[in-house]
């Protein structure tokens, strides 16, 4: 039983929010309920073992979510429970990078963002809840297209920021931090959502390049050895010049391009060392890149 706690302790420590050179705060997850279910608890503990060293696979992941469901049936107010849930509906829903399975994957991430819903009814204010409702929305918009989700954009940004001005942190994974996270999120926000009045008029948000790029420039200081933070800075620069090479952002884009990539842990971060080659020989053809597809331009007469 003691070393059963002590595996629970690590748990909470891999999942805990760290003190870093910025000062962020640390915050303790509460493991509690789970210990409560010392058979459910080993299981959790082992598959988190796993993912800190390799991508598990969508069963594995299927089966902590099982998990997690079980120990928040008996224990509803369990907020954190929710939070872990979500965290587990996102990395099955990123899992799918074909077209052809987008409609699984929003499966998963509609389901997630059902269960972070549960935990702001329940607590409005928790930041990790709202961290992870705007995740599993923007993921959500990457499929659906920018067009299609620009309602849900004041939102998203609003909640990213609030997380961002915490100064909380959370590591996820080896390679995935909170504040990694969040800052990734906005330099993705920045560049896809179009610069023109309109949007702030209609929708109170804007786009703006050179945030794009401060954010996925803070993005890397946190997780520097993510493939998927260096190949989207590489993006948002040579999106900023149109992919024009006598620029100094272009050779800076292609100098991060043309170095050797951090090593994926996941099939979301393979995917994006897989586009090193795309980004690197469409360089013009950078403003509208995701990892789930390009998305369309969003005009000002689709507005009017």
């Amino acid at each position: 039983m003691r070393s059963l706690f002590s595996c629970l302790l690590l748990t909470a420590l891999l999942f805990s929010l760290r003190l870093n050179a910025t000062e962020k705060k640390l915050y303790q997850l509460d493991v509690t309920p789970l210990q409560a279910e010392p058979e459910l608890a080993r299981d959790f503990q082992a598959l988190q073992e796993k993912f800190q060293v390799e991508a598990l696979t969508n069963a594995e992941h299927e089966k902590r979510l099982a998990i997690l469901e079980k120990v928040v049936r008996k224990k509803p107010d369990w907020l954190d429970g929710y939070s872990l849930m979500a965290a587990e509906a996102f990395f099955l829903g990123s899992s799918f990078t074909d077209p052809k399975d987008h409609p699984t994957a929003r499966r998963y991430l509609e389901d997630g963002e059902k269960k972070i819903n549960e935990c702001l009814k329940q607590a409005p204010s928790n930041i990790l809840c709202k961290f992870f409702k705007a995740s599993l929305r923007a993921k959500i918009a990457s499929i659906d297209g920018i067009f299609a989700s620009l309602r849900y954009g004041q939102s998203v940004r609003d909640a990213w920021l609030e997380v961002v001005d915490s100064k909380l942190d959370m590591q996820f994974r080896p390679n995935v931090s909170l504040q990694g996270s969040v800052h990734y999120g906005l330099g993705l926000f920045f560049r896809l959502v179009p610069n023109f009045f309109l949007m702030d008029w209609i929708f109170h948000i804007r786009g703006n390049i050179d945030e794009s790029i401060r954010y996925h420039r803070a993005a890397m200081k946190f997780d520097g050895d993510n493939p998927c933070y260096t190949l989207m800075l590489a993006v948002s620069l040579l999106c900023k010049v149109k992919g024009k090479s006598n620029t100094p952002e272009y050779t800076e884009a292609m100098s991060l391009l043309n170095a050797p990539m951090p090593k994926p842990i996941d099939v979301a971060q393979a995917v994006c060392v897989h586009d090193v080659p795309k980004i690197r020989n469409e360089p013009k053809k950078t403003c509208g890149y995701t990892q789930a597809k390009y998305q369309d331009d969003v005009k000002e007469e689709d507005l009017k």
